[in-house]
């Protein structure tokens, strides 16, 4: 018996340590396998790199690039902010690490984080209406929790996402060894793509934080900002009041805020404009726009003053009437990020925050790409 377990020990190594190699290998040409601080630190050698691996490894990724980047001013939230980028904010070092944090209680564990990594000066959240919703919230808190241990359970997930790929090129290993050992580049801008969801997905994050706009939904976006109201009542579940739950997460966070002495600016994003006419409008939805309502309220802003975070309802202003603002119903593009900021800029007490910026400088960047619906900022 002893030696017939020897035999099945060694007859099961042989076969596995090979397949294992092979796949240590692969990880580590594809950057699937390569430690995310190793990552960070080339695409702050190389601005041209475009990096996406596994959806719970976007949070700790953005948080070694927030090691390194040291930002002045920090955003922070879902992918209704992705297409910020740092030249909006110039001369002030900024770094967007949205697509970190959905569920308020993430928010804040995030920015208790990226505050502890470094010292910004203003944290900008993504802050919106169905985020005050307990429904959303929970789903999300189990569904989109990040993986900061990055230990051996994540190590071998990301195994399993190369043995994914590989299974995805249809078995075809000549094209995995090829993707593994040639430069990968996306189609926009010609971005070397590292990551396994990057190479796959030709997109990612690029050095600012910002996200590309993936060419699938460039494809699809005319007909997906067709559905305005549809897409966003679909993807958000409404609530008839804002959640005291949720209002607490928004307690915290302003504590933390005097505690490590940064600002907190809240942002609603726009909305295309048929889906903020529907949530302002339809009466038989009503009953579950109470969240929209009550977030936008005189009094829910003052609510915020009084804990020492500005909020900027910027929703449903005449950003939303162009659709080439948008990629879809509910995300800005570049385009109607930088006209959201030049807005903004207009407000006395945002502009007071950033003294620096030159406006003009900015619009000047807008009237170059009049025709660009995604990539201002090339």
């Amino acid at each position: 018996m002893a030696r017939y377990v020897a035999i099945i020990v060694v007859l099961f190594a042989a076969a596995f340590v090979p397949v294992l190699a092979a796949l240590e290998w692969v990880g580590w040409g594809l950057g699937a396998t390569v430690p995310l601080s190793r990552i960070a630190a080339e695409q702050s050698r190389d601005d041209r790199l475009v990096w996406l691996g596994a959806f719970k490894d976007y949070a700790p990724f953005k948080l070694e690039r927030i090691k390194l980047v040291q930002p002045e001013v920090l955003l922070v939230g879902s992918s209704r902010c992705g297409q910020a980028r740092a030249p909006m904010f110039r001369p002030y070092v900024a770094y967007n690490a949205c697509l970190t944090a959905w569920p308020l209680t993430h928010v804040v564990d995030f920015v208790d984080r990226a505050t502890t990594a470094a010292k910004p000066r203003v944290v900008i959240v993504a802050l919106d209406y169905f985020l005050f919703g307990d429904f959303l919230a929970d789903a999300w808190r189990k569904e989109r929790t990040m993986d900061f241990s990055q230990g051996i359970d994540s190590h071998r997930r990301k195994l399993h996402d190369v043995a994914d790929f590989a299974v995805r090129t249809g078995g075809d290993a000549a094209a995995v060894v090829a993707a593994a050992t040639t430069p990968q580049v996306e189609p926009i801008d010609h971005n070397r793509l590292i990551g396994t969801e990057a190479i796959r997905g030709k997109f990612g994050f690029r050095n600012d934080g910002s996200v590309m706009v993936a060419p699938p939904y460039r494809a699809i976006a005319a007909e997906t900002l067709s559905r305005g109201a549809q897409y966003v009542t679909s993807s958000f579940p409404g609530a008839p009041h804002l959640s005291e739950r949720q209002f607490g997460e928004i307690e915290r966070l302003a504590q933390l805020s005097r505690e490590r002495g940064f600002k907190v600016v809240a942002v609603q994003y726009p909305f295309v404009e048929s889906a903020a006419a529907f949530l302002d409008t339809d009466e038989a939805y009503r009953p579950y726009s109470g969240l929209w309502r009550e977030l936008r309220s005189r009094e829910t802003t003052e609510r915020l003053a009084k804990l020492g975070i500005s909020f900027y309802d910027m929703s449903r202003t005449p950003i939303s009437q162009d659709d080439q603002n948008f990629f879809d119903p509910a995300h800005p593009s570049e385009r109607g990020m930088l006209k959201t900021y030049l807005a903004l800029l207009d407000r006395p007490e945002f502009g007071m925050l950033f003294p620096k910026i030159d406006r003009d400088a900015l619009a000047a960047d807008l009237d170059r790409a009049k025709e660009e619906q995604f990539d201002l900022y090339h």
